[in-house]
């Protein structure tokens, strides 16, 4: 896959998500607080998404879904620190869902947010 059209979705997503996250620290109405939360965690969520498949296309791969993801992440672990490849692995199993289709929030918030940073400066060294 192109490294750089997965480069420009991911600063897109997260350019959203940084948006919706600061929108949601101004919100006064809980119920559009739940409504910013989960767009800005969806697109951190993506933004990391396509953060690992410019990682992984420097290798000429790609994961093509969800489930072949991880697979990939751990195949090829030189390409990501071992608290990316931990983090990943608890939002994209449990948390990721229970922010963006359940709108609950803390630390599962939180770590989407904290692992669309980390592989944005993880990508830049």
């Amino acid at each position: 896959m192109n490294r750089l059209l997965h480069l420009l979705a991911s600063r897109y997503y997260y350019d959203v998500a940084e948006e919706h996250d600061a929108r949601y620290a101004k919100e006064g109405d809980a119920d559009k607080k739940v409504a910013l939360r989960i767009v800005a965690a969806q697109n951190y969520f993506y933004s990391a998404i396509s953060l690992i498949e410019a990682l992984l296309a420097k290798k000429e791969l790609h994961s093509f879904n969800h489930e072949n993801r991880m697979r990939k992440v751990l195949e090829n672990r030189e390409l990501f620190t071992d608290e990316i490849v931990t983090l990943f692995d608890a939002v994209d199993r449990d948390q990721r869902n229970k922010v963006t289709y359940r709108g609950e929030n803390g630390q599962k918030y939180l770590n989407i947010k904290k692992l669309a940073k980390l592989l944005r400066e993880h990508d830049k060294g």
